[in-house]
């Protein structure tokens, strides 16, 4: 997955970067994620994997689905995308374009998971503190983890805060072995 997410990354960078030049982050962001929920398809992974397949019939099978709503800019990077192999990407390239703009308009999403389910006060706190530290408006899921024994944690993209006593007793645990 990780290894994906860094390969996707240069595409999606070139894909945020076009389309914000061109005052098209819409239209792209809905264009990547209809094209990722295409890829995403067992039939369609089994396709792009199998190597009998030429480049062109992969993008043609890309076309043909999106038809009219595929822009000769989007068909350029699935073409890129292709030509290098990548198309099994195209998930991860949606989903860091929409991570680009959600920063772009000061939107962070972020999970909040605790053992308990927070109070509305606890709730109110969290996200003026998160608001404050990002600069942004944050949407906050509210996770409730009772493995967790006790504690928090907070993961804001790769940023991620934890303290539960789950996380204390692994760490008692490592510290104790050695």
């Amino acid at each position: 997955m990780a290894e994906l997410i860094t390969t996707a990354r240069p595409y999606a960078e070139a894909a945020f970067s076009f389309a914000t030049e061109n005052k098209q982050l819409a239209e792209w962001s809905e264009t990547l994620n209809n094209l990722a929920l295409i890829a995403e398809d067992i039939q369609m992974k089994k396709f792009i994997s199998n190597p009998s397949h030429s480049d062109t019939d992969k993008v043609s099978i890309f076309e043909s689905v999106m038809g009219s709503k595929l822009s000769d800019s989007v068909k350029n990077l699935l073409v890129a995308l292709a030509d290098n192999g990548r198309l099994n990407a195209l998930p991860d390239v949606a989903k860091l374009f929409d991570q680009l703009k959600a920063t772009s308009e000061k939107r962070i999403k972020a999970t909040i998971t605790s053992a308990r389910k927070p109070t509305a006060e606890q709730k109110s706190k969290l996200s003026a503190a998160l608001n404050t530290k990002f600069d942004a408006e944050v949407d906050i899921d509210f996770v409730v983890d009772e493995s967790l024994i006790s504690g928090i944690r907070i993961k804001v993209g790769d940023w991620v805060v934890e303290n539960t006593a789950v996380t204390q007793l692994q760490k008692l645990g490592a510290a104790i072995a050695y």
